[in-house]
């Protein structure tokens, strides 16, 4: 927080489909979201779930359609479904993307029994792609995280916190130095004061999903080290203050922040 760096523009969800892709890669950010799943020893690109052994996705629609492709069917209540016809595996998007920009993973799961082969994978594919310098990995599913973290030490992994109980489990890894000094951070669970513990102890701090300019520029002023929206023109305006900085101080001693290109 408060780094006096310009805020890390990353795209929500743009890696998911081929097409928002490369829209994205043409864009004015630094970083493009997407969000892996593990199946079948492999590491797929996509947000929606897949509906056990059919070839079938499944997921709530939202502000990121631009994720979903073609082809998708409407149910009820907001929810659609699409075929899983041409995958995304995480190779083809780490030979796309190439370090034209940075990528930000956004791990998916939900039991612990996947999570060191997940982790395993997903190190391995990073490895391959010579991909370390440019591709961050985050999520909610935190035992991929530690294992990565274990295993990989080098490579830069944020914690994704929106609920209480995440607060308090990243607050007693900090007290126990365990090293984490990166996450990301849904926007409206940022109130001041726990903007203040994260500024007091260093911590980066990306900010999910970011549809307001004013919200945008309010969290900028506040010291968010990124911002993560689903609107490529919201992000393109704040690099006007790459020119002229932006309010917040470092202070004296403060690491070198990563994450920027």
């Amino acid at each position: 927080m408060n780094s006096g760096t310009p805020p890390v523009r990353i795209a929500h969800a743009y890696g998911n489909h081929r097409r928002a892709l490369r829209r994205a890669l043409d864009a004015p950010i630094d970083m493009i979201e997407a969000d892996i799943w593990y199946r079948a020893g492999e590491v797929w690109v996509r947000h929606e779930r897949r509906l056990t052994w059919l070839p079938l996705l499944a997921d709530r629609r939202s502000t990121a359609a631009h994720s979903a492709g073609p082809l998708t069917l409407r149910l009820w209540k907001g929810y659609y479904i699409r075929p899983d016809i041409r995958p995304l595996k995480l190779a083809d998007l780490l030979d796309t993307v190439a370090g034209r920009k940075r990528l930000l993973l956004d791990v998916k799961g939900s039991g612990d029994r996947e999570s060191a082969a997940f982790g395993a994978v997903l190190a391995r594919r990073i490895s391959q792609h010579n991909a370390g310098e440019w591709a961050v990995v985050c999520g909610q599913f935190w035992p991929v995280l530690h294992r990565l973290r274990e295993g990989s030490p080098r490579l830069e992994v944020r914690y994704s916190i929106e609920k209480p109980h995440q607060w308090q489990r990243f607050r007693h890894m900090l007290e126990a130095g365990d090293g984490a000094r990166k996450v990301c951070m849904e926007h409206r669970f940022l109130v001041p004061e726990r903007a203040r513990f994260l500024e007091d102890n260093g911590i980066d701090v990306y900010c999910w999903t970011v549809e307001d300019a004013a919200e945008a520029e309010r969290l900028v002023a506040q010291g968010v080290d990124g911002i993560i929206s689903n609107d490529l023109s919201l992000l393109g305006s704040l690099g006007k203050r790459r020119s002229s900085g932006r309010r917040g101080v470092a202070r004296p001693g403060d690491p070198k922040r990563r994450g920027r290109s």
